[in-house]
């Protein structure tokens, strides 16, 4: 889909509101809107429920968490209890527009890729330290 066919889409669903959710795809990650109370829920996959039972994965990620506050990213990290995905997730009050929620979205993907550049580096990191290189400091028979 085009970009301007998205926004056409989006634009149609923030001026009606329906009780259905909207799902798009960014960046190979699935985006739901949703109306939810006086505002608009966006969320944002970021592992999927495999990966995010995966323990090692879980806590290189969570503690990438800090990254999001410095930077003033507007992402929550939650657990999508439909799909059982962890996901950013971000609320916009009534009255926002789809401008609004376009940009929300921008911040998500943002935030997301961030946060998983810094987990893969993260676990690349912690797998270098738990397999370091053996170090003979003698001679030994046959080497």
């Amino acid at each position: 889909m085009e970009f301007s066919e998205f926004t056409t889409i989006l634009a149609q669903w923030c001026e009606q509101r329906p009780l259905t959710p909207l799902d798009c795809w960014i960046d190979d990650a699935n985006a739901r809107l949703a109306v939810h109370g006086q505002g608009v829920r966006l969320s944002l996959d970021l592992l999927d429920p495999y990966d995010g039972t995966d323990p090692q994965r879980l806590e290189a990620l969570l503690s990438q968490g800090g990254a999001s506050v410095a930077c003033a990213c507007e992402g929550a990290l939650a657990i999508d209890p439909e799909t059982r995905c962890v996901v950013l997730i971000s609320w916009l009050a009534n009255p926002c527009t789809s401008a609004d929620a376009l940009n929300r979205l921008e911040q998500l993907a943002n935030q997301r890729a961030a946060m998983l550049s810094l987990m893969q580096t993260s676990m690349r990191h912690a797998t270098a330290l738990s397999s370091p290189r053996a170090t003979l400091n003698t001679w030994h028979p046959g080497v």
